[in-house]
């Protein structure tokens, strides 16, 4: 019987599914109660091929080709155990990640469904110019969704990631995290479900405000009006920008990084009024049209 399905949605990076999948294969039970599956949203074969190769015990998927929300629920949808590990492929598990989970769900009460993971960046970024997710203490909700696990029955419940975010538009796991906090579940934070995420070049002007059209979409779920957004948006990503440089040394990298986020959000305050008409109209989420209340401000 299948107790647990890790989920490993990639694309593109066999290089680094192959690091991740290494540091899986060994914590995984002897008696076969976790299923390490990999759905895959690449172009091309090699991470198919790879896995028969090196790893055949690992259940490989082809993806919808439809972004990182959909290659999650794909992943979702051919799952066998009752609770779902989902790990970003570029992600380091440590040794004790898979048995930290199971010892965290096998005494869980009805009410628990969430648990999350400890992710640390490694190195730490040297300047603006890297970045790489990272959650070390307990919060009340769901931060990030590279090292999480979620009852099944709860994900289905809650339609899984919505796909509306996709083509490089972010925020589907704060989403998925808003729904689970409204819906009144419970997160409890696994320290010993630890993994590493190393560094990554922080993407280019387009891609970077590209990543803003989903608060777009999360603000009109919540009730937001097109004005609110159109003026709310350009506003929010401007604090965003300069909050990220608390604490932080001008460096020459950092004043290229300064360049940057001002090409990001110059970007944003052109592309609002599009990214506004395009969703003003559009269908609201099923959630979220059941569940009215709007979070303060929007989201923003």
């Amino acid at each position: 019987m299948i107790f647990a399905s890790i989920i490993i949605p990639t694309c593109n990076r066999t290089h680094d599914l192959r690091l991740c999948v290494e540091k899986l294969v060994t914590q995984l039970p002897a008696d076969g109660s976790v299923e390490l599956i990999v759905t895959d949203d690449g172009a091309t074969a090699a991470s198919r091929d790879m896995l028969a190769a090196e790893f055949p015990a690992v259940r490989w998927v082809q993806g919808p080709r439809l972004g990182p929300a959909a290659n999650r629920n794909r992943g979702a949808v051919v799952a066998r155990g009752e609770w779902l590990i989902f790990l970003d492929d570029d992600l380091l598990p440590e040794p004790g990640l898979v048995p930290a989970y199971l010892a965290a769900m096998r005494p869980a009460s009805a009410s628990l469904c969430v648990l999350e993971g400890a992710t640390r960046r490694d190195p730490q970024p040297p300047s603006l110019l890297w970045e790489a997710p990272q959650k070390l203490r307990a919060l009340t909700y769901l931060s990030c969704s590279c090292n999480f696990a979620i009852r099944s029955a709860t994900y289905r419940l809650m339609e899984g990631f919505d796909e509306r975010y996709r083509g490089g538009v972010y925020a589907e796991d704060t989403d998925l995290s808003a729904r689970l906090t409204r819906a009144g579940y419970e997160v409890q934070f696994v320290p010993d479900a630890k993994a590493v995420h190393p560094l990554r070049p922080v993407p280019d002007v387009a891609k970077l405000a590209r990543r803003w059209e989903g608060k777009v979409i999360f603000a009109f779920d919540q009730g937001a009006s097109g004005l609110t957004v159109a003026w709310r948006l350009p506003w929010h990503a401007l604090r965003v920008i300069q909050s990220r440089f608390r604490g932080q040394h001008w460096s020459s990298e950092n004043r290229r990084a300064l360049m940057l986020f001002l090409g990001e959000w110059f970007l944003v305050l052109c592309q609002t009024p599009g990214w506004v008409w395009k969703w003003m109209s559009a269908p609201r989420s099923r959630f979220w049209r059941s569940n009215a209340r709007p979070l303060p401000k929007f989201g923003f």
